[in-house]
């Protein structure tokens, strides 16, 4: 079973997207395919941070750079 994924990149050039992955995909995995250096972001679902570790949701998932990307 899939999941989709309606993401918004924060503090960023690159706009939205929307994703579908496969149920237990980890939010580090989601980084992954977007091509985004897990250690710039802070990744926010229903604005509470989640580890990178934990099992992606379908829903709305904000992206949030914290450091500079130089």
């Amino acid at each position: 079973m899939n999941i989709q994924l309606d993401i918004e990149i924060l503090n960023s050039d690159a706009s939205g997207r929307e994703l579908e992955v496969s149920e237990g995909t980890t939010y580090e995995k989601v980084l992954e395919i977007l091509d985004i250096n897990q250690e710039t972001v802070l990744i926010l679902k229903e604005g509470q941070a989640v580890p990178l570790d934990g099992m992606a949701v379908s829903g709305n998932l904000t992206v949030m750079y914290i450091a500079s990307q130089g």
